[in-house]
């Protein structure tokens, strides 16, 4: 991994709690479950058990979050940067990753589930953990620009506010994976969190335990991945050195005026 991507500030969060250099050599499951014991807070389930990483090969979805809710193990290929990236998901938002567990566990206790589990709660679960990030917004027009597609009137009549006032912390660990190599097209799906002025100010630790205490709200509410808004985010200042040119928002593919083919 490049050393320079962990100054991105994409990952300013995940690097104020996790040393880069051991999460780099972190290849095994023991070496990832030291990193992730170094937090300042308990990384349990719902039920409150502590979280368990265990090597594992290729396991069914199912499965894998019934063990995550059930039994507190999480099971891992620690080789895998998407599944490093999600132990780090853990430390960074443990009571949001354990309510995603949670109601992907009860979904799948529900009667009425498809033949494969699947739902669209589920989906909107997936999505969100895979993809997802969170917006911390001190200003209204954040969240009413990006739920309705205005790129320009937030990063360019407005780019004042998204560089002052907001402030985005990937959760989705495939989010994370794809951040290692960041590509024109690479868009999360966003929940919003309403701060004040003060909160840009707090240490990385205050800032995180608010958020994440916000998120799990957002996660039970879910019922559609429509719930979650599209934001391409190498459109937020500071994340890509093209978007200093007010032109880069003029590409239509990325910056959409609106969804296209989710239900």
């Amino acid at each position: 991994m490049p050393a320079d991507i962990w100054n991105h500030p994409a990952f300013a969060a995940l690097t104020s709690l996790f040393d880069p250099a051991a999460l780099d050599h972190a290849t095994g499951a023991p070496a990832l479950q030291r990193l992730m014991e170094t937090v300042p807070w308990p990384v349990v389930n719902a039920s409150g058990r502590r979280l368990r990483l265990v090597e594992s090969g290729a396991v069914a979805a199912a499965d894998y979050e019934r063990s995550v809710d059930g039994e507190g193990v999480l099971k891992v290929h620690a080789a895998s940067w998407h599944d490093r990236f999600n132990a780090c998901a853990w430390g960074l938002f443990p009571r949001t990753k354990a309510a995603i567990s949670a109601r992907h566990a009860a979904e799948l206790a529900q009667a009425g589930a498809g033949a494969n589990g699947r739902t669209r709660v589920r989906d909107a679960l997936t999505v969100f953990d895979e993809d997802g990030i969170v917006v911390a917004a001190a200003d209204p027009l954040v969240e009413e620009a990006v739920r309705g597609f205005q790129w320009t009137r937030l990063f360019v009549e407005s780019r004042a506010v998204s560089q002052a006032k907001m402030l985005c912390v990937p959760i989705g660990h495939a989010l994370m994976e794809k951040l290692r190599d960041p590509f024109v097209g690479l868009t999360a799906k966003a929940v919003f969190v309403p701060v004040d002025d003060a909160f840009f100010g707090l240490p990385w630790t205050e800032k995180l335990q608010h958020l994440d205490g916000r998120c799990v709200a957002h996660v039970e509410a879910l019922v559609t991945p429509r719930d979650l808004s599209p934001l391409p985010v190498l459109g937020i200042p500071g994340w890509w050195a093209a978007n200093e040119d007010h032109d880069f928002y003029d590409n239509r593919e990325y910056f959409r005026s609106g969804r296209r083919g989710v239900r």
